[in-house]
């Protein structure tokens, strides 16, 4: 994908109220940081960092948390300390963000790498977005979350001036946990 006047059917002003964020604890005083770290649509040349956020609850947990860790176990145990580790903020916009429509079959109409949307490996996805972060005045991009199906946003560091977050709060008290831990059938561990 180089033609970037391909991607004008896929734009979208995208505004949202209060999509749920999970961060590190220790960044819970900063609910609106940005990861420097590998990620899905991160700049591998250190060019721009990601704020990402979900639709809903258990799709933020699902991508912040559990991601691949019970894939092929029987048993699924959590340590307490994991979950303590992390916290809980709701992000909204101020203004609308102009935003790459990645979903469904958006990869595949546009002709980009789908792994870059869908892979389980990163490297697809951080190339594509090092392309649109350079090539295009882009705020992020909205996708479908491989493991819940359920639409994520990545919102590059020039536009989270944009974005405001709700003070964060940690996940072990968060009203959706006990939930999701029960239909996830996820046993917490004290150590």
């Amino acid at each position: 994908m180089r033609d970037v006047r391909r991607l004008a059917p896929h734009t979208i002003a995208l505004e949202f109220d209060a999509l749920p964020r999970i961060i590190r604890s220790r960044y819970a005083d900063q609910p609106k940081g940005l990861s420097s770290g590998p990620s899905r649509f991160s700049s591998v040349s250190g060019a721009f960092r990601v704020l990402y956020a979900a639709q809903d609850f258990p799709t933020a947990f699902a991508e912040a948390v559990i991601r691949d860790r019970f894939v092929d176990r029987r048993r699924r145990f959590i340590g307490l300390a994991t979950l303590a580790a992390r916290a809980v903020t709701l992000i909204a916009t101020t203004a609308p963000l102009k935003i790459l429509d990645a979903r469904g079959d958006a990869a595949y109409v546009l002709g980009i790498d789908t792994n870059a949307i869908r892979a389980r490996a990163h490297e697809p996805g951080q190339a594509f977005s090092e392309w649109l972060n350079a090539a295009t005045d882009f705020d992020g991009l909205l996708y479908d979350s491989r493991l819940t199906g359920r639409s994520c946003v990545a919102v590059y560091d020039h536009a989270v001036a944009q974005i405001e977050a709700s003070p964060a709060v940690p996940l072990v008290v968060h009203e959706s946990l006990i939930a999701e831990l029960h239909r996830l059938n996820i046993a917490v561990r004290a150590r």
